[in-house]
C-alpha cells in the first residue's frame, strides 16, 4: 500500500511539472515551491537524524507502521478509539527512539573527535594541504565520524569549495561540540591561520569539554536516580494494590481501566523523558542551520 501510494505521489508530481511548463499560473507555481519545500525539510530533518533513507522510504516506513498499529488495534478487537490512541503512542515511540538513536550517534562521533583531529595534526606536520591531509586521516578514522568526511571529500571532488563541505557537514549534524570545531576551522581556513596550532586548541577544547560534562554527570546523578524512582512508585503501588485486592483485575482490563493503564504509562514515560531532559541537557541552539 505505501509503495502504490509513492506511485500515485510521484505521477501526480509529474502531471504538476508538465503543467507549471506549459502554464503561467503563479498558485500553481507557489503550491510546488511549497511542496518541494516540505520535501526538503523532511530530507534535511532525516539528515539532521542521522537515518540512512531516502525521503519516500522515510515516508513508506512511517505509513507502513502507522498500518501496521492501526489494524493491529482494530484485530484485536480494541476499538476505534484504543486504536487511534495506540497509532499515536507508537508515531510518538518512534520519534523517541530516533531521537536516543541521534544522541547516541553523536557520542560517539564526539569521542572519536579528538582522535580524528591528532592524526590530521601529525599529518600537516609532513603536508600542508589540507584535502590530503584528511584523506589520509579517514583512513585510520572509525564509523560513524569517518563516514561524515568521506561525505565532505565527495563534496570536494564535485566541485564544492572545502569550507561549504565542512557546512554541509555542520547541516547534517545536531552534535554542538562538531559544530564548534567546525566553525572554528572555517575561520581559520579563510584567515589563512595556522591549523596545526589552531587544531590543538581545539583538542584542549575537547578535553576541557569532556571533563566538564564528567563533573556536571556527577552532581546530576542524584536527580537521576530520583526520576527513576518517581518513575517507579506508581508501578509498585498498581503491583500493591492487585496483591491486596484480586478483583481489581476485573475492573483494569475493562475498557476505562485499559485506557487509565495505558494514560498511566504515557504519563511515567513522557515525565522520565522531561526529567531526563532537563538533567542530560547539554547544547544549544545551533548557529548554522
Amino acid at each position: 500500500m505505501g509503495a502504490v501510494a509513492i506511485y500515485v505521489i510521484d505521477k501526480r508530481k509529474n502531471l504538476i511539472n508538465r503543467i507549471l511548463r506549459v502554464s503561467n499560473y503563479p498558485n500553481l507555481m507557489n503550491e510546488e515551491n511549497k511542496r518541494d519545500s516540505i520535501i526538503n525539510k523532511i530530507k534535511v530533518w532525516i539528515n539532521y537524524n542521522n537515518l540512512n533513507l531516502e525521503v519516500k522510504e522515510f515516508l513508506i516506513l512511517i505509513f507502513i507502521l502507522s498500518s501496521l498499529l492501526f489494524l493491529t488495534g482494530l484485530f484485536f478487537g480494541f476499538g476505534l478509539l484504543f486504536s487511534t490512541f495506540l497509532l499515536i503512542a507508537g508515531i510518538f515511540l518512534f520519534f523517541i527512539f530516533v531521537n536516543i538513536r541521534k544522541k547516541r550517534s553523536n557520542i560517539r562521533k564526539e569521542n572519536q573527535l579528538e582522535q580524528f583531529l591528532l592524526d590530521l595534526i601529525g599529518y600537516l606536520y609532513g603536508n600542508p594541504n589540507i584535502l590530503n591531509c584528511i584523506q589520509k586521516t579517514i583512513e585510520d578514522a572509525e564509523y560513524p565520524l569517518r563516514r561524515e568526511f568521506e561525505i565532505v571529500l565527495n563534496d570536494t571532488r564535485k566541485g564544492l569549495l572545502l569550507n561549504e563541505a565542512l557546512r554541509n557537514m555542520i547541516i547534517r549534524n545536531s552534535s554542538p561540540l562538531i559544530e564548534t570545531v567546525l566553525i572554528g576551522f572555517i575561520a581559520a581556513n579563510d584567515k589563512g591561520v595556522d591549523l596545526i596550532e589552531f587544531l590543538k586548541d581545539q583538542v584542549e577544547y575537547i578535553r576541557e569539554k569532556r571533563n566538564m560534562e564528567r563533573y556536571i554527570k556527577i552532581l546530576s546523578s542524584g536527580p537521576k536516580y530520583t526520576s527513576y524512582l518517581i518513575t517507579l512508585i506508581p508501578i509498585i503501588s498498581i503491583i500493591v494494590i492487585i496483591l491486596i485486592n484480586k478483583d481489581i483485575m476485573e475492573i483494569l482490563f475493562t475498557g476505562i481501566g485499559i485506557l487509565t493503564l495505558v494514560y498511566i504509562l504515557l504519563s511515567n514515560i513522557v515525565g522520565f523523558f522531561i526529567i531526563n531532559r532537563i538533567i542530560n541537557y547539554y547544547g544549544g541552539n545551533k548557529v548554522i542551520k
